[in-house]
C-alpha cells in the first residue's frame, strides 16, 4: 500500500478536473487491514499515513484527521460486513466479502474520509454549494479509480 501513498503524493495530488474534483487515494491503505488488527494500532497507522500525505500536500493536519476518523470508523464496519466465519486475520477483499459487499465497504469508508476531508479543509460551510460539488467530484473520480484499481488487483490474484 505503500505504492498507493506515493501514488497519491506524486501523481494524484496534481490532478484537479475542473475545479472539483480531485482525487484522493490515500484512503485505500484502510481497505485492506487484518480482520484481527486492532483498533487503536490501526488508527495510528492512518494518522501516520495522513501526515506524510499532509507533509507532500501542504495541507496540515486535513489528510491526517480525515484518515484517523475513517480508521475509527473502519474497525467496526468491516467487522459489521466481513462474513461471520471469516479467518481473524483474514485481509478484507473481493475474494473474502463478495464484490458488492466489499465495494459497499469501500463507499462507506471512503465518503467518510471525503466528507471529514473536504470539511476540515474548507472549515466553513459558508459556501455549502462549493463543498458539495467538491465532495461529489472527488468521491465519484476516487471510487471509480478505487474500484478499477481493486479490480485489477483481484484479477492478478486469481
Amino acid at each position: 500500500m505503500f505504492l498507493v501513498v506515493l501514488l497519491q503524493v506524486m501523481v494524484l495530488n496534481h490532478v484537479n478536473l475542473w475545479g472539483y474534483a480531485v482525487p484522493l487515494l490515500g484512503v485505500m491503505v484502510l481497505f485492506h487491514v487484518p480482520l484481527n488488527a486492532g483498533r487503536i494500532g490501526n488508527m495510528f497507522m492512518a494518522f501516520f499515513t495522513g501526515l506524510v500525505l499532509d507533509a507532500f500536500s501542504n495541507s496540515p493536519g486535513v489528510a491526517a484527521g480525515a484518515m484517523t476518523l475513517a480508521a475509527f470508523v473502519q474497525y467496526p464496519l468491516l467487522h459489521a460486513m466481513a462474513p461471520k466465519d471469516a479467518v481473524e486475520d483474514a485481509l478484507p477483499g473481493i475474494g473474502l466479502m463478495g464484490k458488492y459487499t466489499y465495494f459497499a465497504y469501500i463507499a462507506i469508508l471512503m465518503a467518510v474520509h471525503h466528507v471529514v476531508y473536504f470539511t476540515l479543509e474548507a472549515f466553513t460551510f459558508f459556501n455549502a454549494m462549493d463543498l458539495l460539488l467538491r465532495f461529489l467530484g472527488s468521491y465519484a473520480l476516487s471510487m471509480l479509480l478505487a474500484i478499477s484499481i481493486e479490480l485489477l488487483l483481484s484479477s492478478k490474484e486469481k
